[in-house]
């Protein structure tokens, strides 16, 4: 009998973790229009990068960010064809999560070449979201050396 309750309660416990994995992981919309504004404050504040505009020859960037205890955390690509922004998912898993205590959020989203434009949408429900638009520059290498030929000369 005793073996039964402990077989029953580990897969009512299992069931239960499965269930929170699943809303945690898709607790966000999929995709926002373009013109997607805040509906209160507070919610999320970007600490990487530092700069709302940023330029870059890295292929990756870090992001991190803090948020309240409980904030669902999502980033989000810009798509110029649909104008909107969409969840950004990595073999399979969106890059967000519930941001626990230490209040901190990370993650690292592969750049393209050229301007790439990301949210953050850190949210407490449905209808009360903070967003951060910021924007990435990813230039080539060799621009970079055109640059500093440039500087040395100038400079040199």
């Amino acid at each position: 009998m005793l073996k039964r309750m402990l077989k029953i309660s580990s897969a009512i416990l299992t069931l239960v973790i499965l269930m929170s994995v699943c809303l945690s992981a898709y607790a966000s919309p999929d995709v926002l229009p373009g013109t997607v504004s805040s509906t209160a404050d507070g919610y999320v504040t970007l600490l990487a990068p530092e700069q709302l505009t940023t330029s870059t020859t890295n292929k990756s960037l870090p992001i991190s960010a803090l948020a309240p205890q409980g904030t669902a955390v999502t980033v989000y690509r810009y798509n110029y064809s649909t104008g909107n922004y969409h969840k950004i998912v990595t073999g399979g898993i969106p890059l967000e999560s519930y941001v626990g205590a230490t209040s901190l959020f990370a993650g690292r989203v592969e750049l393209t070449s050229g301007l790439n434009k990301f949210l953050i949408r850190g949210a407490w429900d449905d209808n009360t979201y903070t967003v951060v638009k910021f924007e990435v520059n990813a230039l080539n290498e060799g621009f970079m050396d055109r640059i500093k030929g440039v500087i040395n000369v100038i400079f040199g």
